[in-house]
């Protein structure tokens, strides 16, 4: 062996070492002054020296993260670079094929945490012999999502673009960096419209557990641009996973989802919330169980039962699963409209053995508990489940719940749907369909069953109010911390006059105490007389009834308060013929759209 090639294993070991120390201790700046993620800090004077005469904008050579490639902005100029918030100082190393890298002197070195949650902008020089680019780092503590396209085709009206995704995590060593072949397209209905776009995202046969999820090759990026405060989506879906989770039914407890930043092309495009599917993989469906999605409030005619538009407009449902369907296979969602939404129920016990009953008892707690408007029935998905008589029990997992927790559906066209109601934590009428249709045929039954499961959930610890601000706090400290926040409204700031982050905290607080006095009351009223100056009206008067079929009146003049409501019925609304109690006909509450 000669004096060269000793040199050179000698030079080997001695980049292999330094590697090693840079990706698996502290960063050296933490062990020697003047260093960071292996790149020299030097002082704007020393700058200046080494870039004297030479040109800006050179280089040319590729920095990486960790032998990975960065993600960039090129709007900015900015290089995103991923660190865990769980640790205390910078990880990873940076290094350029070409050229020298430096740092510029900033005293946020010492405290990466209030640097990255304060969105720093530090300084780094990538220097050659003849030339040098001044870049922005930014270090993010949230996962990166990086999609290129490299080709796009029109398939069935849809534009697909095919390349490439890179994923950075710093939480997750097993998915630490992924760089594979995708394609992604446009999703959503209404989102469609909106500047900060939705995606659905293809791994090219691949199945990865991406951000600590399943297994899979098939992801959702919801940009949440109608999701004021990023917050509503996750802290829904975590709520009922704990809800459902507690209950005896299998396989209802929904999809997860991260955060992540997403860039395109090199542009920065800010939060968006990857989503795993609700498939069969999700419900672990077997092969004769059949799934919808419900994508509208309108009540579907028997036309209407496609997956294809129909005279102009959109399927109410969609049959997801199984992918080669039959036209019989959507008798159970027909069977499920004509029960609960066209007035075919004829007895309380046929929508009941209709229903997986645990399942949509907790389903109508829980859109209660989130003021979920839009998920009364539309924004859930509906699973058929096969039964060893032939028969079918449905049972429902919401998806889509933007518009909840004190932010009513208000103004699809201006996107301030998102604006917070203060006294939104008094509604009553978002009652999920077949449990609204299933009271007016037993109202003691109902109010008994949401009363006893509501209790339980309360006394158990599963809804409270200590629980939901922990997980509240958790979120959004999460957000804050990461930068993440603060970047997605500076890109994307409409609605943000309309948002505080206590907006949440003030709904929950009051929304549970409302809810706890609700139930009771819901509970009384089915089991107690209703007496107004000696005269009981029990046959005759329903609080329940009597506030949905003339909502519009009584909402502006009264609280929800049975003893109130009689005396309006007494007085005021049983000399005109208003009815106060259900008798066959129509169900208050039904969206005929």
């Amino acid at each position: 062996m000669n004096i060269k090639q000793v040199e050179r294993i000698v030079l080997l070991l001695i980049s292999t070492v330094t590697l090693i120390i840079c990706l698996n201790l502290d960063t050296l700046f933490s062990l020697f002054s003047g260093q960071a993620m292996c790149v020299e800090v030097v002082s704007s004077a020393s700058l200046a020296d080494m870039i004297d005469g030479k040109e800006s904008d050179g280089p040319g050579g590729s920095i990486r993260f960790d032998s990975h490639p960065i993600p960039f902005d090129r709007e900015s100029n900015t290089l995103f670079i991923p660190q865990s918030l769980a640790e205390d100082h910078w990880k990873g190393l940076l290094s350029t094929n070409k050229g020298k890298l430096y740092f510029k002197d900033d005293e946020y070195f010492q405290n990466k945490n209030q640097a990255i949650r304060e969105n720093h902008v530090f300084k780094l020089y990538h220097i050659g012999y003849k030339g040098y680019h001044e870049y922005n780092v930014i270090f993010t503590g949230m996962p990166v999502i990086s999609l290129f396209e490299e080709s796009s085709n029109l398939e069935n009206s849809e534009e697909i673009m095919y390349g490439t995704v890179q994923i950075w995590d710093p939480y997750h060593a097993s998915t630490y960096f992924l760089n594979t072949d995708c394609s992604f397209h446009l999703r959503g209905g209404t989102s469609y419209g909106y500047d900060k776009k939705s995606y659905k995202l293809e791994l090219n046969n691949q199945n990865m557990p991406l951000l600590g999820m399943r297994r899979d090759d098939d992801w959702i990026l919801n940009a949440l641009y109608d999701d004021a405060g990023l917050i509503h989506n996750k802290i829904s879906a975590e709520v009922w996973k704990e809800i459902a989770s507690s209950n005896h039914v299998k396989n209802d407890e929904g999809f997860s989802m991260e955060y992540a930043e997403l860039f395109i092309n090199n542009e920065y495009r800010g939060v968006y919330a990857l989503i795993e599917r609700v498939d069969k993989k999700e419900l672990s469906l077997g092969k004769q169980d059949i799934l919808y999605k419900c994508r509208a409030t309108r009540i579907p005619e028997e036309h209407n039962y496609s997956n294809e538009e129909t005279d102009g407009m959109l399927p109410v449902f969609l049959l997801k699963y199984p992918k080669d369907f039959t036209d019989e296979d959507w008798d159970p969602i027909k069977n499920w409209v004509n029960l609960f939404l066209k007035g075919n129920l004829e007895a309380y016990e046929a929508g009941e053995d209709f229903l997986n009953m645990e399942n949509a008892v907790d389903a109508n707690l829980f859109c209660m508990l989130i003021g979920g408007a839009d998920n009364t029935r539309k924004n859930n998905y509906f699973i058929a489940e096969y039964q060893p008589d032939g028969t079918y029990r449905m049972k429902k997992v919401p998806w889509d719940m933007n518009a909840t927790w004190g932010n009513p559906w208000i103004d699809v066209a201006e996107c301030n749907f998102t604006q917070y109601d203060p006294q939104y934590y008094k509604n009553v009428s978002v009652w999920i369909s077949d449990m609204n249709t299933l009271y007016y045929f037993d109202r003691e039954k109902v109010c008994t069953l949401l009363r006893n499961r509501w209790k339980e959930l309360r006394d158990d610890g599963i809804i409270s109010k200590e629980k939901l601000f922990e997980m509240l706090d958790q979120q959004f400290e999460y957000l804050h911390a990461s930068g993440a926040y603060k970047r997605n409204y500076e890109r994307w700031p409409n609605g943000t006059e309309y948002w505080s982050d206590n907006y949440i905290y003030e709904y929950a607080e009051q929304r549970i105490d409302f809810l706890d006095e609700y139930y009771e009351i819901l509970y009384e009223d089915c089991i107690s007389p209703k007496i107004f100056e000696n005269i009981d009206y029990s046959a005759e008067f329903d609080t329940r009834y009597y506030w949905e079929a003339n909502k519009e009146v009584l909402e502006e003049l009264y609280p929800y308060n049975t003893q109130m409501l009689l005396e309006h019925y007494v007085l005021y609304g049983k000399p005109f013929g208003l009815k106060a109690i259900y008798d066959g006909g129509e169900i208050p509450g039904i969206i005929m759209e």
